[in-house]
Parts: structure tokens; sequence; C-alpha cells
């Protein structure tokens, strides 16, 4: 059989990165040594590299209803957001994005620098339907509670305890509803069955990450395309172990 010759580099659309590799890897180095003059041994570099991880730009729009009782009409709202678009990691959605996407280039790439991504609205269909079922859930336990609360007398002492649950139940819920709704900038009600997805589309972010080494503990750190440091992304890496897992595969290749 005829040897196949290299692969051609694919073309994605992507950020520029604004910082050099060598300043991000001397601050790297910096708390490296830093770690190291703290510690009772020296840390080591795992990996380094800069990594580009998708993004899917995608579009949506609703129904909402205005005007009086009896004289109500449709109107349509729509917008756009951005979310990182791998099933591995659910940091939210980032409407701020989309505004850069129109400051993406071409860029061509070997395969072990350019993470793959969910390109097409199933990864955001899916996080919409986990958001319906935990509500319904929320709901039907919240339905449960209150029943059990109104039906005790005013003196029963289980009355408080169960009040301190609902309350409690009830702000999860909103706090879980909120992350969604500002992600999209929905408004405070909206019948999530008709929320449409109509189109999204990839693109890529560079990131320089860095894995120390040392006694047998791992350290994670992440700069962004501006030489900022990501707080969230570097936390995910440490406690996530599937997303920890897909970057190494492609650090250290």
């Amino acid at each position: 059989m005829e040897e196949e010759g290299p692969l051609e580099p694919t073309v994605v659309k992507a950020l520029p990165i604004l910082v050099s590799d060598f300043a991000l890897y001397r601050d790297a180095e910096r708390k490296r040594i830093k770690k190291s003059l703290l510690a009772d041994s020296e840390e080591t570099f795992v990996f380094k590299k800069t990594l580009y991880l998708p993004y899917l730009n995608f579009s949506y729009q609703y129904p909402a209803e205005k005007g009086f009782l009896f004289s109500k009409q449709t109107v349509q709202g729509q917008g756009r957001s951005a979310v990182l678009a791998l099933r591995e990691v659910d940091l939210g959605f980032y409407p701020e994005l989309t505004a850069l996407t129109s400051q993406t280039i071409d860029l061509e790439y070997e395969p072990d620098n350019v993470v793959q991504g969910v390109d097409s609205t199933a990864l955001v269909s899916e996080r919409l339907e986990e958001l319906r079922r935990m509500l319904s859930d929320y709901d039907a336990r919240l339905e449960e509670l209150s029943r059990q609360y109104e039906s005790l007398a005013k003196t029963d002492p289980v009355r408080k305890e169960l009040k301190e649950n609902i309350d409690h139940l009830n702000r999860t819920r909103e706090m879980r509803w909120k992350m969604f709704a500002d992600g999209l900038k929905l408004p405070s009600r909206i019948d999530l069955e008709k929320l449409e997805l109509l189109e999204g589309n990839l693109f890529y972010m560079p990131y320089f990450m860095v894995r120390f080494a040392r006694s047998g503990e791992s350290r994670f750190f992440v700069w962004d395309r501006e030489g900022k440091e990501n707080d969230p992304l570097a936390d995910e890496l440490t406690r996530n172990g599937k997303f920890r897992d897909l970057v190494q595969s492609y650090a250290m290749s």
C-alpha cells in the first residue's frame, strides 16, 4: 500500500491571540518558581500549550405577549448568544462574545491544537431540555411541600421547617432560571416550550493552558487571548475529569 502524505491543514474561523506564547510562558514560569520557593519540592511543567476551544454563536427567537387582557398581540423576540460547544463542560452562555465574531480570521491549524466541538444547536437544545426537566422537578417538589405546609396547624413546629425548605427551593429554582435567562437575555416569564433555536456557527478562541505537578498534586492555569487569567476554565480543569482528559489528550499530543 502506498504511504499517505501529510494531512492538509484545515481552516476554521478563530479569534487571533493578542499575546505571544513566550510572554504567557514567562508568566507561568514565574508562578511555578514562586510556588516552588514556598514548597518543599519543585513544581514541574506537565504541559504548556495554546489550544483553541470551540464556541457556538447561535440565534434564537421566542413569542412574547403584551397589551391588555382582552387585546393581546404576539410579537417576536430575537437574540444571539454563544456557548462553549463541548458536552464535557457547561459554563453557561456568553452573549458578549457574539460581538467579537466579526473579528475572526481564517486559521490554518493542525489537529492537535484545535479542540473539536458540537457544530450545531443540538447542544443548546440539550441544555434547554435539561433546564425544562429541572424546573419541572422543582415545581413538583414545591407543590408537594406547599400542600404539606397548608395542611398543618399554624402552631405546628414542623411548619417552620417546611417554610425554610420551600424558601430554599424557591431560591435555588430562581438561581437556575436566572443563569439561563441572563445568558439569553430572556424576559422573566417565558414558555420555554416556545423558545426556538434558529442557527449556529462555530468559532474558536485561543487559550494558553498550563499544568504544574508537584508531589502528586496538580495545578492548572489558563490565560485568554489578551493575556488575562481565566479562573473559571482553570477551576473547571481541576474539578471536571472529562474536560481535563479532553484537554490533556490535545495538550500532550
